[in-house]
């Protein structure tokens, strides 16, 4: 072939061509642009910073991912208000109550009447309840019973005590020895506390043990005077409060709203409307005064605890204790708490039925000069 080329008879070579064929051979040499500047190795510190930050965005980006593919969720918060504790329902509280009226129940000349009536109650004790016949000396009759107080033991076991009135009347042969005339029965009143064991079976209320008596609750000692307020001494400031409440709880027991609201504060809305007391209120016996900071704490307040003298409407003397809490102003006295309703915000000049009447006129009668005492 034409393109190839004849070797010299003595196998030389062609100089030229052995030239062309080494430079065939040699690699080719890369540009001077391919050729780029590397920086120097991240020290192993850094790299083991930069991995650990990569991998906590990523972990963040991912978390963000989730919560957006999961959209809002509503978190339900129960917030619990008021006593915890376990509450006995009505139905147990007037099982213990029908057992303690069954309990003191009997007719001294048949009692098995009353083993038959304890049955409902009780499971695996006796049914006279320990009540032998031959150990009667009286009858019982029970006048009233009621819960005196509750004590859960646990799910299934709650003691409940009773407070119980009943009426005793002795046998005959034993009416020489009460006090009384003879022939008649004599009936003693007794009071009695008594603790009855109630276990809530699947069933219902059982009582499996018998009850036991305790003694009546102890009264708690007085409460500090100090902490009642600071008494007031102004002979002027006492009388003041002494006419005040002697005005005001002789309208509210004649059930007067119209001339009560004379009494009341600019800030406070009197009642609309009272009914009358069945009631008579008598007269004050009895009035201490004591300052108290108000409960904005922007100035003072004044406590008058009063007791009164009222009649029952067949005549019976009763005392009642009042407690009103007043303010001064202008030197007179007004109410703004009776101790039995809350003071209520008074309607704006807007709302009043007269625009007109002057509040100061409205209060004219509370003071001592318009408002009459009763001397009785």
């Amino acid at each position: 072939m034409s393109f190839l080329k004849k070797k010299n008879k003595n196998n030389e070579v062609d100089p030229q061509a052995a030239e062309k064929a080494s430079m065939k051979d040699e690699p080719k040499k890369k540009s001077d642009k391919s050729i780029k500047p590397r920086a120097p190795r991240a020290s192993a510190g850094k790299k083991i910073i930069r991995t650990v930050f990569w991998t906590f965005l990523s972990l963040l980006l991912l978390k963000g991912a989730i919560s957006f593919a999961q959209g809002t969720r509503v978190i339900n918060q129960t917030t619990v208000y008021g006593n915890t504790e376990t509450i006995v329902s009505d139905s147990v509280k007037g099982f213990a109550t029908d057992f303690a009226t069954e309990y003191f129940t009997w007719d001294a000349n048949y009692t098995l009447d009353r083993n038959k009536r304890l049955e409902k109650f009780i499971k695996g004790i006796e049914s006279d309840m320990g009540l032998k016949t031959v150990d009667v000396k009286s009858s019982s009759k029970v006048t009233s019973a009621e819960v005196y107080g509750t004590n859960v033991l646990d799910d299934k076991h709650i003691d409940i005590t009773v407070v119980v009135w009943r009426t005793v009347t002795p046998l005959p042969d034993k009416l020489q020895a009460a006090k009384g005339k003879a022939g008649e029965p004599v009936i003693v009143t007794r009071k009695t506390y008594m603790v009855v064991p109630v276990t809530l079976a699947a069933e219902g209320p059982v009582i499996q043990a018998y009850p036991r008596f305790v003694s009546e609750q102890a009264k708690g000692e007085t409460i500090d005077p100090a902490s009642q307020g600071v008494a007031v001494g102004d002979s002027a400031l006492i009388q003041k409060g002494t006419e005040l409440a002697d005005s005001y709880l002789r309208s509210w027991y004649e059930g007067n709203a119209s001339q009560l609201k004379y009494f009341y504060a600019d800030n406070v809305k009197a009642p609309e409307s009272l009914i009358k007391s069945e009631f008579s209120y008598k007269n004050l016996n009895l009035v201490s005064m004591f300052s108290v900071p108000s409960p904005d704490g922007a100035g003072i307040n004044y406590r008058i605890d009063a007791n009164v003298l009222v009649n029952s409407d067949i005549g019976e003397p009763f005392n009642n204790s009042w407690s009103l809490t007043v303010n001064e102003k202008d030197g007179k006295l007004f109410v703004i708490s009776n101790g039995i309703n809350q003071p209520k915000k008074a309607p704006s000049d807007a709302e009043t039925t007269d625009p007109e009447m002057d509040s100061e006129v409205m209060k004219e009668p509370a003071s001592s000069e318009t408002v009459p005492t009763d001397t009785q």
